[in-house]
């Protein structure tokens, strides 16, 4: 059978699916559980929201470039390698709240909320 491979465009199998990010230094982070969490519109497509998604990622490990290099330069291969101190989770969390606002920059939007028995939109 003649097949050609699959790109990383083309989705592959049924299962989680991540941003991809050229360095495996940074957490992936699963685009259904990050979707959910976002709560973005119903109407906001998939496809959008996978290119904010790599596009988040990607900005995301240039803005934290330097500190990948100083905890490489310590022996450090993943950022979950120092997640159990306080200060690898702090940068864990930074990390991820940069790439949820980024991927909310980019489809310009503010989370979708339900709306209270009042009418109002709670947070």
């Amino acid at each position: 059978m003649n097949q050609r491979p699959a790109t990383h465009l083309e989705p592959t199998a049924v299962g989680p699916r991540f941003p991809g990010c050229h360095d495996p230094f940074w957490p992936r982070l699963e685009l259904s559980a990050l979707r959910e969490r976002l709560q973005l519109r119903p109407d906001t497509s998939q496809a959008h929201f996978e290119v904010a998604a790599q596009c988040a990622a990607i900005d995301a490990a240039r803005e934290f470039a330097r500190w990948r290099a100083a905890l490489r330069e310590r022996g450090y291969k993943r950022l979950e390698d120092v997640s159990g101190h306080d200060h690898g989770r702090a940068l864990l969390v930074c990390y991820t709240r940069f790439v949820e606002a980024s991927i909310l920059r980019d489809l310009r939007e503010v989370p979708h909320r339900k709306a209270s028995r009042r009418g109002g939109a709670y947070a």
